[in-house]
């Protein structure tokens, strides 16, 4: 196996800024689609742009974006702190197809993990879709392991990993 490289010491992560929105939802579209296409219908990849834009829309606030020497490389939203099942979820997590191999989807799950035991839980879990060998054992390599069938959708993996809390 090869050894991922490090991050650059200009990997910073951090909240989104309301003025990056084009330049956020054209790194998350670019990074969501090498990991969809080819495993979703075409309707689902024509949609794609519309999407992105909802989920801005919906989930700006949430949204943590990893800088690599002052661009947006990647990012990963959680869900609501508060929220009794979704507060250990970890909703989203892509890097930019470019920059993958590089350290950045490491330091956005260990920020991600880090974000959700400071709330206090001792699991994160996230799904992902069965197809998705490439998200799947890079998961896997980060200590996830798979939960089995989302049961609220077939077509979804549950993967989760203990957590020391931070509280």
């Amino acid at each position: 196996m090869l050894a991922t490289p490090a991050p650059s010491a200009a990997l910073r992560i951090r909240p989104v800024h309301t003025t990056e929105r084009d330049a956020f939802i054209a790194m998350a579209l670019c990074a969501w689609r090498d990991a969809y296409v080819g495993l979703l219908p075409q309707a689902e990849i024509d949609d794609a742009p519309a999407m992105m834009a909802r989920a801005w829309d919906k989930r700006q606030a949430a949204f943590r974006v990893a800088l690599a020497d002052g661009v947006i490389a990647g990012f990963y939203s959680l869900g609501e702190a508060g929220h009794a099942t979704d507060a250990n979820y970890l909703w989203h997590l892509y890097v930019d197809p470019m920059l993958q191999r590089r350290g950045i989807g490491r330091a956005l799950n260990a920020a991600a993990l880090d974000e959700v035991a400071s709330r206090g839980a001792t699991a994160a879990w996230l799904d992902v879709h069965a197809a998705n060998g490439k998200a799947r054992a890079f998961y896997r390599a980060l200590g996830w392991r798979d939960a089995g069938p989302d049961p609220d959708d077939p077509d979804l993996v549950r993967m989760d990993i203990a957590l020391e809390p931070k509280q």
